[in-house]
């Protein structure tokens, strides 16, 4: 009769351990997708599939090193590596945009080391604590943003206007391309194209404290099918 009862134990404890294993995971997929949306909205680099897999994983190790703390065990063991390990990930994000002569992706950086942290109070099993962090996490992304371009992006704003070369379409492909290299979105500008090798124009949105618009006038500057760039404020 004993072993019956505590075989019963033993299963409901597994089961039990499974539930709240497999809930943990839904909420870690559930706060990284939206994070991650929010990002990749942006045209971030660290978008919805790499946010929920850092989420993610960072509540699968918290999950394991409570599981193997057992009761005696200290279960913070493993996931304090989890703090220090995301740096490499968002070291190589800044690193990366490093190349390009500028400091950048630090936004990024901080993104991961911040949803890694999501995911840890995900697999502590604080679940409506993770769900609340991650509502003030995209809350701050988006309103912090519109304040900053309330206080410093409106009024630097003017008009830049690129005459080029059509090249058949060659020329444009190669402005599309510095224009993602250098992360500026499609609302910042247009392009009025030409046919065959009749002139074109791109009208950007520029910004002159912002070093992905100085960067983007510099490289397009170099570029042998434009013929001139002039302001049109």
């Amino acid at each position: 009769m004993v072993d019956v009862i505590l075989a019963g134990s033993n299963w409901f404890g597994e089961w039990w351990n499974l539930h709240t294993y497999v809930a943990a995971m839904v909420v870690a997929i559930v706060c990284g997708l939206i994070i991650g949306l929010e990002r990749e909205s942006r045209g971030k680099p660290a978008g919805a599939r790499t946010l929920v897999l850092i989420c993610l994983g960072s509540a699968i190790f918290a999950k394991l090193s409570e599981m193997m703390a057992g009761i005696y065990g200290d279960p913070s063991r493993i996931a304090a590596q989890i703090v220090s390990g995301i740096g490499f990930l968002g070291a190589g994000a800044i690193l990366q945009q490093s190349e390009k002569g500028y400091i950048a992706g630090l936004t990024t950086a901080a993104t991961i080391w911040v949803t890694a942290a999501v995911g840890i109070v995900v697999g502590a099993g604080y679940y409506l604590y993770a769900l609340i962090s991650m509502v003030f996490i995209v809350a701050s992304l988006r309103l912090i943003r519109s304040l900053e371009r309330q206080l410093f992006h409106v009024r630097n704003l003017e008009k830049r206007i690129i005459r080029f070369q059509s090249n058949h379409g060659k020329t444009v492909w190669k402005i599309m391309g510095l224009l993602e290299d250098h992360m500026i979105h499609s609302n910042e500008y247009k392009i009025r194209s030409a046919n065959g090798d009749e002139h074109s124009e791109l009208e950007l949105s520029y910004n002159r404290t912002n070093r992905n618009h100085r960067g983007f006038l510099s490289d397009v500057a170099t570029m042998k099918s434009v013929t001139e760039i002039r302001s049109n404020s």
